[in-house]
């Protein structure tokens, strides 16, 4: 359902920063935006046919919105008509990201739109519905994850996250129906990894419904034919 422009962890340079997009029309939907996302969406000319593009934020390690700034400033001068902002970022409000953007010299309402958020509450974007869900990460600064509608499928995205809610381990007849489950997964398994483990996914999530399950964010040591023979599926980078 989702496309992945990188799929790797916040070391994993092969496998790239994770960042997830959807196109829809002259629309396009952009998870995260790491350190070297702005070079892969560049290089492979993403952004052809796209006049606007929505951005969503669900923290602010450097791996997520490395480059953000970086893309916005393309966007506003090289992209679609010049001095034009098409960007809209999305976070919630404790997220701080226009104080992050101010900081790179970008100016909201100028170089891009940026929207502050409630999280648990359902906002409605140009052609998909949104929601934030805080997600347990690190102490330090707020993580969110995201839960999606889109053409018809329902959609979750963990973000960083070392849990899962209830709901998805063992979902019942109250429990919202996910099409697809975008979970952060790697291979490092040690008391007080602050993403999840392969080891410790499999033993919350039952094999009944892991085949709507997707490992993303993962790290250099994941095994994917590890993870695929315990029933979940893993994520490929489409570039």
């Amino acid at each position: 359902m989702l496309k992945f422009i990188g799929s790797g962890s916040a070391f994993n340079t092969k496998l790239g920063n994770n960042s997830a997009y959807y196109k829809m029309g002259n629309q396009m939907l952009l998870i995260d935006c790491g350190s070297n996302i702005f070079h892969r969406i560049k290089e492979n000319n993403l952004l052809g046919g796209i006049e606007h593009i929505h951005v969503l934020i669900t923290h602010t390690h450097a791996d997520h919105v490395g480059s953000l700034a970086d893309f916005i400033f393309y966007s506003y001068y090289c992209h679609d008509e010049m001095a034009k902002p098409n960007v809209t970022v999305y976070s919630v409000h404790d997220v701080k990201i226009e104080e992050l953007l101010s900081i790179n010299g970008i100016t909201p309402e100028v170089h891009c739109f940026t929207k502050k958020l409630q999280s648990d509450k359902q906002y409605t974007l140009n052609f998909c519905k949104v929601l934030f869900e805080r997600s347990i990460h690190v102490k330090e600064i707020p993580s969110y994850s995201i839960e999606l509608y889109i053409d018809g499928k329902f959609i979750y995205y963990t973000g960083d996250t070392n849990s899962l809610k209830a709901s998805l381990r063992t979902p019942n007849e109250s429990s919202k129906v996910y099409d697809y489950v975008y979970v952060d997964t790697c291979k490092a398994d040690y008391e007080g990894n602050v993403h999840l483990s392969l080891r410790k996914l499999s033993e919350l999530v039952s094999p009944d419904v892991r085949s709507k399950f997707w490992c993303m964010h993962l790290d250099e040591g994941f095994d994917r034919q590890e993870a695929e023979t315990l029933g979940f599926n893993v994520v490929t980078n489409e570039y």
